[in-house]
């Protein structure tokens, strides 16, 4: 079924994954289909359509949840599936130069996405112009967009005149204001001209280069919700760059080298205007490594029977990253390599009854905020206790009737939320949860939900339940599930 207008869609190419079994089948005119002789169990359905989104039924959703699962019982048949696909939306347009003259372009969407709780703007799709300047962004669903287009000719990088990027409706600083609503199975036209602006250089010099060294390349990085792309250079012998054609903005000046294992790494954000920018300076700074320990608290005398536990940081900033955790011999002592300089947060998933009870370093909590980390460090503290509890959840809907496939969040203060799916018969229950406070909701789209906007919460929150969660203590709550409002 068409999801905007509920009419059967003719021709859709269904596949059923089964066990040990893959079928794939047309529907009909007027969209019915059918399988049979399928091995009982539980079944995943993909249906395609050109013009139309993917979609199907027991196979993970875009969000990481999944649909309503399909189960075959011997003896009872299943009838009736309804599988609703969301017509694509489209954006064409054409990108010509101030005199009307096509351009070789490239255009890109930039979609509100909500990540770690936070709502922004992420690149999502992107197209090159044709010969006539035209372009055509297709597969994309409903929402806000930002449109974004920077020509793919440039010339010569003594040249002082670039075509400048247009973004609609922008600016992306905008973020949500200013953007514009995408209709699902829409098409929508966006047209630019791209005017000549003023290019500068942004020279300087970098220290703590390698003896040994090897091409050594330098950039300019706009960042990460911007479609600027990078301006590249080389870095001469005596450690001097020179990067040309550069437009006003925000920009990072960025480099990596490996030297004999080891990765030398160097960012640093400058501001550009219109006039030449000269004598940056940009250090080279080794990547390091971080340790850590841990100690386990159990009331049970015990011990994980896997203590080489899933353990990484993890930084807000795309451009910092840390190598994988590599475990001491005793399984109590680790070493995280390759940190590059930046702020860190703790991921810790060790296996249940356990739970991280403190991570710290420096006295720090690595848990509930990021910590700055920008030399080799340590230990990180870990206490691990098994003395945790369990919350055992039943969702329902308006009439406080079970209700499947919602997306459970036990929110704790100042804590990366756990999230869940709830069973076909609306139950889910999370164990080796720490000791404490919790808010626990049920959501149709749990993975829009901006748990780290306290605004946001106070409008749209209202309608979870608090729990005091005691030390081995399974409680028992009841949660209606509520709907994200729409952007």
């Amino acid at each position: 079924m068409n999801s905007t207008t509920n009419e059967p869609i003719p021709r859709v190419h269904v596949t059923l994954n089964g066990l040990n079994r893959q079928s794939t089948v047309i529907a009909d005119n007027s969209g019915h289909w059918s399988f049979s002789n399928v091995p009982c169990g539980r079944v995943q359905i993909m249906a395609t359509r050109p013009g139309f989104l993917n979609g199907g039924l027991g196979q993970p959703h875009i969000d990481g949840l999944p649909f309503s699962p399909v189960f075959l019982i011997s003896g009872s048949p299943v009838h009736d599936v309804k599988i609703q696909l969301t017509p694509q939306s489209v954006i064409v347009g054409k990108v010509v130069d101030d005199q009307g003259d096509p351009i070789n372009a490239r255009v890109t969407t930039l979609t509100s996405r909500v990540i770690e709780g936070r709502r922004t703007f992420q690149q999502t799709g992107n197209a090159n112009t044709n010969d006539l300047g035209e372009f055509r962004l297709a597969n994309l669903t409903g929402g806000k967009y930002i449109v974004c287009a920077r020509a793919n000719e440039r010339g010569p990088e003594e040249n002082s005149i670039a075509l400048g990027e247009r973004c609609y409706p922008g600016p992306v600083e905008g973020g949500a204001a200013s953007a514009m609503e995408l209709p699902a199975g829409r098409e929508t036209r966006v047209d630019f001209t791209l005017h000549e602006v003023p290019t500068v250089h942004v020279r300087g010099t970098i220290s703590g280069m390698p003896k040994a060294q090897g091409p050594l390349g330098i950039s300019l990085v706009k960042p990460a919700a911007s479609p600027g792309g990078t301006r590249p250079a080389r870095i001469s012998p005596d450690g001097r760059f020179d990067i040309a054609g550069v437009t006003p903005g925000s920009w990072t000046v960025s480099t990596d080298y490996f030297e004999g294992g080891v990765r030398l790494t160097a960012r640093v954000p400058v501001e550009v205007g219109n006039a030449d920018l000269d004598d940056v300076a940009v250090h080279l700074d080794s990547a390091f490594a971080v340790t850590g320990k841990v100690r386990i608290e159990s009331k049970s005398s015990g011990a994980p029977a896997n203590r080489q536990f899933a353990l990484s940081l993890r930084s807000s900033e795309p451009m910092l990253g840390a190598g994988q955790i590599k475990w001491g011999a005793d399984n109590a002592s680790f070493t995280i390599p390759d940190v590059t300089p930046g702020n860190y947060r703790l991921d810790a998933f060790p296996p249940g009854p356990f739970y991280v009870k403190s991570a710290t370093l420096n006295g720090v909590d690595l848990l509930r905020q990021e910590v700055s980390i920008v030399q080799s460090a340590g230990p990180i503290e870990i206490v691990l206790s098994d003395d945790s509890g369990a919350i055992d959840v039943q969702v329902t809907g308006p009439d406080d009737q079970p209700l499947a496939s919602s997306g459970v969040m036990f929110l704790q203060d100042g804590m990366r939320p756990r999230i869940a799916a709830s069973a076909p018969d609306g139950h889910i229950k999370i164990q080796a949860l720490a000791p404490g406070d919790y808010r626990i909701y049920a959501w149709d789209d749990a993975q829009q939900v901006e748990y780290a906007d306290a605004d946001w919460m106070q409008r749209y929150g209202g309608g979870g339940v608090s729990v005091s969660l005691q030390a081995g203590q399974t409680a028992q709550v009841t949660v209606k599930q509520q709907s994200v409002p729409t952007q």
